[in-house]
């Protein structure tokens, strides 16, 4: 008979900040899209290392369910179906690699077409 040896050391609690973070770093792998940004206040806080990316919410419901709304900027001449799909795809391939948690809904909302510099 074999004894089950684990120790049981606690439960791991993932804010969903952290979950809107693996979001935003998973959007750069995106060719044709950008996280939107809103003013000035949002680049200098971001200057000093403080992560604030009021582009990005996370709600947890009732029911524990993780969902995501994602506000982003596509490249003029893109497609934007495909372009926001891709992102869909990025961030729940990341989102389960990292934490493990399926989300509920990942919503993109297109704020701006911006053409490429």
């Amino acid at each position: 008979m074999r004894q089950d040896n684990t120790v049981d050391l606690g439960v791991v609690q993932i804010h969903k900040k952290v979950i809107g973070d693996i979001a935003v770093a998973s959007i750069k792998e995106v060719s044709g899209a950008q996280l939107a940004t809103f003013g000035i206040i949002s680049s200098i806080a971001e200057a000093f290392g403080y992560k604030n990316y009021p582009s990005v919410s996370v709600t947890v419901d009732k029911d524990h369910q993780v969902s995501l709304e994602i506000r982003v900027i596509i490249y003029y001449g893109m497609n934007i179906p495909v372009v926001a799909r891709q992102i869909q795809d990025v961030i729940q391939s990341a989102v389960i690699d990292a934490v493990d948690i399926n989300l509920k809904e990942i919503n993109v909302n297109v704020q701006a077409i911006e053409r490429r510099a």
